[in-house]
């Protein structure tokens, strides 16, 4: 049986539970993640450059990111925002958790066209709470370029022809900012030639005008990129230049951190989102079926993995391995398609690995990462190597640790010292480990759980009373999801 579309309210109330229930552990900032403080920055100075510009003033000198200006542009509604509302860096905060829930509602658009109502919801539900999605959706980092990607893939593939010029110009927009919004986009671009090749490929001869200009659009996107980002680079080297000092020095060391990239025990894609070990199985079984789907699966999740394995290590500090992002989304879409229809035989096992996966990441939201970053300072060990490969520093048993401390009340001094084991013998002049005190990393990161008995006043309780109320409202918004749902599919069923 054909799967029936999804009710247009199912899936506004889908992306409205799954956007109000991340909002609910938000931790009210993300200027402290990565280069984002670098983002805002330069989103600032684009507004006081069109200010001064506007009013006919001296014009100020740019300020330059890593990945040039295309990602920022996305910044500036927000920031500006966040000058009438609390604060800028509030604002912005609800960025990534609205680009992560418009992720996964395009996974959920394009599940529906595979598989049935009731997969579809569970694929979507488990990549929302199983995986790095969550996460990631108050880090901040990387949920643009993945949110472009899977929206590229899905008007190419996932929608069927493109007919209309506007739909073109639309598909080569989201293309050109899919490979654009990340400096590592550009290892995508096999990705983005493969869904032109698949969308024109039939009647190409007919639709010459549309190809050319979709690929001429994304060629706009890729030079403006490069002209942004070599403002950043060039005064103190080239990318190129930064890139070869992280590099490998050994074939070998590639096919470890190839294997690593999925199966390390500290940075593994599958560690932190166990449901993709199904695509093991389901990218073989839908080969047949679904091609085009695989090829483009197989494209992002295989450069990426290339790209990524040429580096000393393939992940840093934050939340496990953060490159790999923009494939899960991917993955999720293809073991919905292997499996379409709902069979415990099948989806049990799929449920208890979401469960484990959705334990994981519950730590992984619940903590800032940068709290085992300052224990590893704090320890003596905070090398990069360590950082991504020391089972003692492992971020999951890390949190973990810190989340009984808090559950205890975080009152009480909680020693711990992060031993090695030494082969065979302690090498002489060796100075001893140094002991931490949990209780500085037990501390949740969520706004709510910070706040909830300290007496606030004006804006910061409006911003708890807002938080409280979508910790109510966002499981209330899925359980509608759910049961909208199992309506659907009895409708379907009868008709």
């Amino acid at each position: 049986m054909k799967p029936v579309p999804p009710k247009r309210s199912t899936t506004w109330l889908l992306l409205m539970g799954i956007f109000v229930s991340y909002l609910s552990m938000s931790p009210a900032g993300v200027q402290m993640n990565g280069y984002i403080a670098e983002e805002m920055n330069s989103a600032k100075r684009i507004m006081a450059i069109f200010n001064s510009w506007w009013k006919h003033r001296p014009i100020p000198d740019m300020a330059w990111s890593r990945h040039g200006p295309i990602p920022v542009l996305f910044d500036i509604p927000f920031i500006k925002l966040g000058k009438f509302a609390v604060s800028e860096d509030f604002v912005l905060s609800f960025q990534p958790v609205l680009c992560t829930a418009l992720l996964l509602t395009v996974l959920f658009l394009w599940l529906r066209k595979v598989a049935s109502p009731g997969v579809s919801l569970l694929i979507t539900l488990m990549a929302a709470f199983g995986t790095m999605l969550w996460p990631y959706a108050y880090i901040g980092l990387e949920t643009k370029q993945s949110l472009f990607v899977m929206l590229a893939g899905y008007l190419g593939i996932g929608c069927g022809r493109i007919g209309r010029w506007p739909r073109a110009i639309l598909f080569g927009v989201v293309c050109g900012l899919a490979v654009t919004l990340k400096s590592s986009g550009v290892i995508l671009l096999p990705m983005v030639a493969g869904l032109i090749y698949e969308q024109y490929k039939d009647d190409w001869r007919s639709r010459r005008g549309q190809t050319l200009i979709v690929v001429l659009i994304v060629v706009a996107f890729c030079a403006i990129d490069f002209l942004g980002r070599k403002f950043f680079w060039d005064p103190g080297g080239s990318s190129a230049q930064t890139l070869r000092d992280w590099s490998v020095r050994s074939p070998f060391q590639f096919l470890s951190n190839v294997l690593g990239n999925f199966g390390s025990p500290t940075k593994g894609l599958f560690l932190f989102a166990p449901i993709l070990l199904c695509s093991l199985w389901a990218i073989p079984r839908i080969w047949r079926t679904y091609r085009s789907m695989t090829i483009f699966t197989l494209l992002v999740t295989g450069f990426m993995t290339m790209l990524i394995s040429t580096l000393l290590v393939t992940a840093d500090e934050v939340w496990g391995t953060r490159y790999m992002h923009v494939a899960i989304a991917p993955l999720s879409l293809c073991i919905g398609a292997a499996w379409p229809r709902l069979n415990w035989r099948t989806h049990v096992p799929l449920a208890a690995l979401g469960a484990l996966g959705v334990a994981i990441s519950f730590l992984g939201a619940f903590y800032y990462y940068g709290s085992r970053s300052s224990a590893m300072y704090a320890g003596g060990q905070n090398t990069m190597e360590w950082i991504a490969g020391d089972s003692v520093w492992n971020e999951v048993a890390f949190d973990a640790r810190a989340f009984n401390v808090w559950i205890e009340g975080c009152t009480e001094a909680s020693p711990w010292t992060p031993k090695h084991i030494w082969v065979w013998e302690l090498p002489p002049g060796t100075p001893p480990w140094k002991t931490i005190d949990m209780r500085t990393y037990c501390r949740p990161q969520s706004f709510l759980l910070q706040h909830w008995s300290e007496p606030l006043q004006g804006s910061l309780l409006s911003v708890l009373r807002m938080y409280l109320f979508c910790i109510i409202a966002g499981p209330l918004l899925l359980a509608a999801v759910v049961w909208r749902s199992v309506v659907e599919y009895r409708q379907s069923s009868l008709s």
